[in-house]
């Protein structure tokens, strides 16, 4: 938000129309005003406008000088670098300064002027006012500037943590592929592990190519789940049941890349050793731009304590990208019971 109002051009726009309108009421209502200032000495020039011609001569004097010291000096280098009491000092230090402008003029150029005194206490006024609105106007630009370079330092922040957060998901996912085809070729399964390592460059190229982007097409990263589960179906050749449904039209609709195949690699990481009878049930339900992704996977009865290190990486990553990208667009609800754990993911994507 603030960093489209720090833009150059909406600033400049911004700066313009609010000098223009500003400068335009302060010096142009006198002049439409019917109450006009009378003097009790006669004018020395009957013939011209007193009241706008001393109007326009003070505020070319005090009112606008005192407006722009105050917000191209004070604010912000006074008040930015030595706080908000050296800035009130100065702000007080101006107005008087300005004051005894305005007293001299009246003195020297407005003779008939001189029945108020050497100092009149009206003139105090507009100074008082153009101070304030100075400034309210000088401290409003400072704050749009600092929220925008804290905004930009959080996409910046956000960006890099993303950065990492994706460098992570590549190498856990590739070692998983590289030790299922370890497998393949252990058990002699020389066809297989041919037709496994040519997947695996599909989805190879989708993680170099495709991964970088800010988002991708949902059919794209549908595609890398189907490719995904197909391998692993060609792993375990039938001694582990596996379903992948999807329903509903995925087009038009984009995600961030590489999201929920963590969720899938989780149930088949832990969801086969030590199970009898193992199944993994995948649904992916989309409907006008709203997805509902589900994974369950039934659980053994014992445990395997030995855990190496890269242990639930994917899953950690995962809820942190959902909390950085999808935040109060996603609803996560995760079930582990003693039979099954279970993932149910509803979140609102973007379309084009």
């Amino acid at each position: 938000m603030w960093r489209a109002w720090n833009l150059p051009k909406t600033k400049l726009t911004f700066k313009v129309l609010f000098n223009l309108i500003l400068w335009g009421l302060w010096i142009g209502l006198p002049l439409l005003s019917p109450v006009h200032q009378t003097h009790e000495n006669e004018h020395p020039h009957a013939h011209a406008n007193p009241e706008f011609s001393e109007h326009i001569w003070l505020e070319l004097l005090t009112v606008v000088p005192l407006f722009y010291i105050i917000t191209l000096v004070l604010v912000p280098r006074v008040f930015k670098r030595y706080g908000v009491f050296a800035f009130f000092a100065s702000l007080f230090g101006m107005v008087a300064l300005f004051f005894g402008i305005q007293a001299w003029y009246h003195w020297y150029f407005l003779p008939f002027d001189k029945h108020n005194g050497f100092f009149d206490p009206q003139g105090i006024f507009p100074l008082v006012m153009i101070t304030g609105i100075a400034s309210t106007y000088g401290l409003l630009l400072e704050f749009i500037n600092f929220e925008a370079e804290k905004e930009e330092l959080s996409n910046e922040q956000l960006k890099s943590e993303l950065s990492f957060l994706r460098s992570q998901i590549s190498p856990h996912f590739i070692f998983n592929i590289l030790n299922s085809i370890v497998y393949l070729i252990r058990t002699k399964a020389d066809k297989q592990a041919e037709d496994v390592t040519i997947r695996l460059s599909s989805l190879m190229r989708y993680m170099l190519y495709d991964s970088d982007q800010s988002m991708v097409s949902l059919d794209r990263e549908l595609e890398y789940l189907c490719n995904y589960v197909d391998l692993q179906r060609m792993r375990f050749e039938g001694d582990v049941k596996i379903d992948f449904d999807v329903q509903g039209t995925v087009r038009g609709c984009r995600i961030e890349p590489m999201l929920l195949i963590p969720f899938v690699e989780n149930a088949v990481k832990h969801g086969v050793s030590f199970v009898q009878d193992p199944y993994i049930q995948v649904l992916f339900l989309i409907d006008h731009g709203k997805l509902n992704f589900q994974v369950k996977n039934k659980k053994g009865k014992m445990k395997d304590d030995v855990k190496d290190e890269s242990s639930g990486i994917g899953l950690k990553n995962v809820l942190r990208r959902l909390d950085l990208l999808y935040p109060h667009q996603h609803v996560l609800t995760i079930r582990d019971t003693e039979e099954a754990f279970e993932v149910d993911l509803k979140m609102t994507l973007q379309q084009h």
